[in-house]
Formats: C-alpha cells, structure tokens, sequence
C-alpha cells in the first residue's frame, strides 16, 4: 500500500518539477473511482474528447455525464420564442388577411408589409435571429467534474474548461488521498 502512495507521490513530484509527465495510469484504475461531468450542450464535442482521453488513461475509472440544464425560466422563454418565430412566419406569410382579422389596417404596420412582400427574406432572418436567442437562452457554459462526487472543477466559477493536466492532477490528488485514508 505504501509503495502505491510513494510511486504516485513521486509521479506528481516529478511532474511538478520537471514539467515532464510520469504517470501511472494502472494504479489509478485499479482504485475504482468515477467523474461525472456536467456540461453544456454547447460543450458536447469538449466531453467527448475528455471522456476519450480519460478512458485510454486511466479505463478504470468510470465516466458518467448529464446535460448541465438551464433555469427553468430560460427554457419556457426559448419555448416562447421557439413558438412566436413560427408564428410570426405564419402570419408573415398570409399576408393582409392576417392584419384585416386584428382589425388593423395596412398604414398601421409598415414592418408587416414589407415584411410580407419580402417573405423569403423575413423568413430567414425571423428563423436566425429566433434561433440565436434561442440558443442564448439554453446555453449555460457549464462544464461541472465531479471526481468521485467531489466538485474539482467548475467553469462557472473559472469562466474555462480545464486543461488535460488540471484534469490528471484532480485524479492524482484525490487518489492519493484515499490511498492514505
């Protein structure tokens, strides 16, 4: 058991010291630990390369991973936008019976007019302008690990993603503890 904490102990030193990485991958795996990572589904392509390199790394430990969900409010409000974009295309596209059934006349909504004789442009720029703010609205930047239920990182609170070598060291460190427990 000691043997474990001094190679490890000296792998961390080493790679301390030295900048250089010497590390014992099949030690770490045999302690049975899990990472789960909460992220943002605009950092889907970021888990997927960390859940990679964690699992020809270190295979014995087990990757667990869940959408970081917006606040409830974000997502009934990008509902609204979701539904009014689609809306507003719809009536964008009937043309002036649409206004004549609200009891409005043509002098009243300039913006419809034009919009209704540009449709394919109005269409377009409703379906990006609606979607961004859409997106605005879901997108959380999370990208929360957990090391066996244990927060080591948070880019909500370092405003960035951690680097391969904050990622090994959350692994080292934390091994190294229960190996001494």
């Amino acid at each position: 058991m000691h043997t474990t904490v001094n190679l490890l102990l000296a792998s961390h030193l080493f790679s301390v010291i030295s900048g250089k990485e010497l590390s014992h991958p099949a030690l770490i795996g045999t302690l049975h630990h899990s990472i789960k990572i909460l992220y943002c589904s605009s950092y889907v392509s970021a888990f997927e390369q960390y859940a990679q390199f964690l699992k020809s790394e270190y295979p014995g430990i087990a990757i667990e991973s869940a959408i970081y969900h917006p606040h409830r409010l974000n997502e009934v409000l990008s509902n609204v936008v979701f539904y009014g974009k689609f809306a507003a295309m719809a009536a964008i596209i009937a043309g002036p019976a649409t206004l004549q059934a609200l009891g409005i006349n043509d002098r009243q909504a300039q913006l419809y007019v034009w919009a209704h004789e540009n449709k394919f442009l109005s269409v377009a720029l409703l379906h990006i302008l609606g979607g961004f703010i859409e997106s605005q609205l879901l997108s959380t930047g999370a990208f929360e690990v957990y090391f066996d239920d244990t927060m080591v990182w948070s880019t909500l609170e370092t405003g960035r993603l951690p680097t391969v070598e904050e990622v090994k060291s959350f692994i080292m460190i934390k091994d190294i503890s229960k190996l001494e427990a």
